[in-house]
């Protein structure tokens, strides 16, 4: 069968209840963020995350009225960014064997105005890609954006990387019928039948809060 751009946004949409997708042939507006432009900025030494983090720092400040823990942004920002590709990728492979281009310069998302995680994807190319190909690029995005991540805080590989293996396992797991679940989580090297995250969100760190189902540090 052969798919297009638009015929896989139509089909990814509705599969995931918060992030809604669309095609445009560039950025739509200035409320969008370009996945290309942040990591150009962020492998150039700059801060393009800075106020995505201090946003939710901000809103836990005053929901729990402490000083919040610089973590928790920190990797909630990143999980959030390595979603976008790996979301996009690891769930139109699992339905149907390929995947819109995931590279930086093919993607751009709107973020939540007040929760601030990604809320709509943009797809700019319409070029689909194979399999094989979708893991090469969302493998080459994301490590772009963890590697040059300078959150303030340290963090170890295993949570950097172990945050995409998380989203592509996710993902992969969400339609109620995936034809090519298996054989897109063996190409991206997850497994679908883990429950434990790899990778840890801190959300435990703040007042009152437990740790999420699935959390690496309640085995």
């Amino acid at each position: 069968m052969t798919y297009s751009a638009s015929r896989l946004v139509g089909l990814l949409e509705g599969e995931v209840s918060w992030l809604s997708f669309r095609t445009a042939d560039v950025v739509p507006g200035a409320e969008w963020i370009s996945c290309a432009e942040l990591l150009a900025d962020q492998r150039g030494g700059g801060d393009p995350t800075y106020g995505w983090r201090k946003s939710l720092l901000d809103d836990y400040g005053k929901e729990y009225g402490i000083e919040a823990p610089v973590q928790v942004a920190a990797m909630f920002v990143l999980m959030w960014y390595v979603s976008v590709p790996s979301i996009v990728a690891g769930l139109a492979t699992a339905l149907t064997g390929v995947s819109p281009e995931v590279s930086p310069e093919a993607l751009a998302f709107r973020r939540h105005p007040t929760a601030h995680y990604p809320v709509e994807v943009a797809l700019l190319s319409d070029k689909v890609i194979s399999l094989d190909e979708a893991v090469a690029q969302v493998g080459t995005h994301t490590r772009a954006f963890t590697d040059s991540y300078r959150p303030g805080v340290r963090m170890s590989s295993r949570q950097r990387l172990g945050a995409v293996d998380d989203e592509l396992r996710a993902a992969m797991r969400m339609p109620e019928e995936a034809p090519y679940a298996k054989e897109a989580a063996e190409a991206f090297g997850v497994g679908l039948d883990q429950e434990v995250r790899t990778s840890c969100c801190f959300v435990y760190a703040l007042p009152n809060v437990k740790p999420c189902a699935g959390c690496p540090r309640v085995r």
